[in-house]
Parts: structure tokens; sequence; C-alpha cells
């Protein structure tokens, strides 16, 4: 019989990307501390949030009902910047919340979790001052930044994630253009209490769609 445990899974990616950020509110007007809005990025057609340090985006999304989260989940966030100085360089800082449900059947209430605005850290931090290319509309991604295995409930039911720009060296107002967020975590698919021995198997960055591993893998 198949189990997650005696399977070698790819670890898997999930994109959340600027549109989905639930930050905005009537004609796309930010809500967000610095009311950071959705702009059409250059004329290609898909959008991104330009930025100013301290703006900040929020998302409230159902946890993967896969999400194996006794092994490490990492993010990075995707950005553009329509500046040409190469110095230029951002830091993002990722917060994130979980939400338990609460129900009331029949007269017996279950009390969950208030909604509320993320304000827990990433037990690695999203690596600081990530450097332009210094050519306008490359798309750039930060290091990763991670959630330790087993810091996540299983009771989890939403997943609250905020991304601030917190802070520039040179870029001027609205040169940072949120596109994304990444997450990568290890999947569980199979039925069962036995779930994966090891870590989802990293691909290199490089290389997203192809076979070759990483060398580093989480440990047991």
């Amino acid at each position: 019989m198949i189990r997650d445990f005696n399977v070698d899974w790819l670890e898997k990616r999930v994109w959340i990307g600027a549109q989905e950020f639930q930050t905005h509110a009537g004609a796309m007007v930010g809500v967000g501390a610095g009311a950071p809005a959705i702009l059409e990025v250059s004329t290609f057609g898909f959008t991104g949030v330009p930025m100013t340090d301290a703006d900040t985006l929020t998302h409230v999304m159902a946890a993967p009902y896969d999400w194996d989260v006794t092994k490490q989940t990492r993010f990075r966030v995707w950005w553009t910047q329509t500046s040409v100085t190469a110095t230029d360089a951002a830091t993002f800082i990722l917060l994130y919340a979980e939400i338990v449900a609460s129900d009331n059947v029949a007269g017996t209430l279950t009390t969950g979790t208030t909604l509320l605005d993320p304000t827990t850290v990433l037990d690695t931090v999203i690596p600081a001052l990530d450097l332009s290319t210094g050519v306008a509309y490359q798309a750039q991604a930060t290091g990763f930044g991670i959630i330790n295995r087993n810091s996540i409930a299983d009771t989890t039911d939403l997943f609250v994630v905020s991304v601030e720009l917190d802070a520039v060296t040179t870029f001027s107002a609205d040169e940072v253009v949120f596109l994304g967020l990444e997450m990568r975590y290890t999947p569980r698919r199979a039925a069962g209490p036995r779930r994966n021995i090891l870590g989802g198997r990293r691909l290199l960055t490089a290389n997203p769609l192809g076979v070759r591993l990483h060398t580093t893998q989480e440990g047991l």
C-alpha cells in the first residue's frame, strides 16, 4: 500500500499573486498600511502593487488540506522595480496568523480563533536588502524565509499572511512593485496517520521545471 512516508515527493509550490491579496476595497482602494493599490505593471497586461517602505499587503486563504505541517514551509517574495540603479535594495517582512473556525450547531458553541492581523514572525526571516538588478521590470525573487516544522497547528482552518516592504536603500516611492508570494511545502496526499519521513525534495531554483535536485534538504 502506498503511503506518504515511502514516496519521494517533490516540494509543492503555490503562487499567491498580487491580485489575490485582499488589501483592497471598492474601486481598488488600498486598505493596508500605506494604502498600496493594484495597478498594471507598465503596459504588460498584468498587475502588481507599487509599494513604498512601510506599505503592507495581507492575504487570507484556506489552509491547504495537503500541507504537511510536520515539515518546513518556505516563502519568498517576487517583485520588480522601475529603477535602473543597481545599488537600490529592498527588505520584505512576512508575518502570519492561524485561524481556527468557530461554529454553533444546534446550540452547541465551538469557539475557535477571532480574526486578527498577522503578528507571528517567521522562524527564519526573509533575507534583508534584496539588491536590484539595475534593469527595470526584471522579475526578482528574495531569498527564502522559513516556518519551522511543527509550528503550524493541525487545527488551522485559515492561514493569514502579510507582506510589508520594511525598508529600502535608495528606491523612491512606488519604484518597488510587488508581484506575488511563493509558498513551498511538503505535500501529504495519502490516507492514514503516517506522514512523510523526509521533507519534499527541493529543485534547483534555476531549474524550477527540471529534475535537478538542490543539494540541501530538510532533514528528519
